[in-house]
């Protein structure tokens, strides 16, 4: 039975750390799912059309589909640079239980090879892994349920390799009718 008072910041952030860590470091999806809860199933979803790419816009539960999910991330994607708001600045709410933070990142489109810098947004539920069957089936704090926002624009273009010919529509009269170097895409403080 979960605890009648929210955990302490620093149980929170550890799981969501862990996690970070990991796909930072380009771990195996088996090492990623690994910071997940088995049960109850686990959640990761990135928004965005499904048409778009194949790891956006679905649900993938459970251990599997969390494995599925970072695969499809892999194949699709490489990236280098990636970091995360300092811990301080994450926004933490011990009574849903849950973790909000940014990161930053060179993304590159493994098809194509286009990349594009990207700030991106995680929303991530924490749960605690139930062992056992009875009324005291508290375990260890993990991830329950990822939520991700990201530029799903530039990886769609960078897919079909158009990104770095895009411009603006604009009357070419100010800086977005322009092409930028780096894919035309701007770190978003």
């Amino acid at each position: 039975m979960p605890p009648t008072s929210p955990p302490p910041r620093a149980s929170l952030i550890k799981p969501v750390r862990t996690l970070c860590t990991a796909f930072a470091s380009a771990s195996s999806p088996e090492t990623l799912a690994a910071s997940f809860t088995q049960t109850p199933a686990p959640l990761a979803h990135e928004h965005g059309l499904p048409e778009l790419a194949p790891f956006l816009g679905r649900d993938f539960t459970g251990t599997e589909g969390i494995k599925r999910y970072f695969t499809l991330v892999a194949s699709e994607l490489s990236f280098e640079g990636m970091e995360f708001d300092d811990e301080r600045d994450w926004v933490v709410d011990g009574v849903s239980m849950a973790v909000a933070l940014r990161g930053r990142a060179r993304f590159v489109c493994r098809a194509s090879g286009e990349g594009w810098d990207e700030t991106f947004c995680y929303r991530v539920g924490l749960g605690f892994e139930q062992e056992g069957t009875g009324e005291d089936t508290e375990g260890e704090l993990k991830v329950r349920e990822y939520r991700v926002w990201a530029d799903t624009g530039a990886a769609y273009l960078a897919r079909l390799g158009r990104l770095r010919g895009e411009t603006s529509s604009g009357d070419g009269g100010d800086e977005y009718g322009k092409k930028k170097k780096g894919g035309g895409h701007d770190k978003v403080d």
